[in-house]
């Protein structure tokens, strides 16, 4: 089984690509994985041995949208997710492109998916599954306040660590 080969600790990555209008590039999946009904997901994949993240996250861009975004990438997420589902954890990094105009830049899909959609960020909830939910949510919270946020199995752990689930508010900064 591949995941079986897998290394210890796979690494992936993932883009964000938003454009000036705040919607959001989805990729909907021509298959699902292994125990996961086909959905809808941000541009992603595993990085190829010794392939840094920012490096995986641009290839994964192109292989699968065509698209190339001009200036670097800002992180966004780094999340561990558990072992599941006969895989290794699984470190992913999250990035952000900067904001596309709209209908600029057509979007050229792989054979890994078979539609894509810009939506905003309120109505790609309807199509979330539920495991994507609090992930999605942590990244557009990280994605409005330009930080870059920490997460465990999809969670925020600061918000996680509370036990509340509520927010914790970001320490105050030097002068504020």
């Amino acid at each position: 089984m591949f995941a079986a080969a897998l290394p210890q600790h796979v690494v992936s990555a993932t883009v964000l690509v938003t454009d000036t209008d705040d919607r959001v590039l989805m990729l909907h999946q021509a298959r699902p994985y292994p125990g996961h009904p086909a959905w809808w997901q941000l541009p992603a994949g595993l990085a190829d041995p010794g392939e840094a993240p920012p490096a995986t996250a641009l290839r994964e861009l192109a292989e699968e949208t065509g698209l190339h975004p001009a200036g670097v990438l800002r992180p966004l997420a780094v999340d561990y997710r558990s072992a599941a589902d006969g895989w290794p954890p699984v470190i992913d990094f999250a990035f952000a492109a900067d904001p596309l105009p709209p209908g600029t830049t057509p979007v050229r899909l792989s054979a890994e998916h078979d539609a894509f959609a810009w939506r905003t960020w309120e109505q790609w909830e309807p199509f979330l599954q539920i495991e994507q939910r609090a992930w999605f949510t942590s990244l557009h919270a990280a994605h409005r306040r330009g930080s870059v946020v920490v997460l465990v199995d999809g969670r925020n752990t600061a918000e996680t660590a509370t036990g509340t689930g509520a927010p914790v508010p970001p320490p105050a900064r030097p002068g504020s």
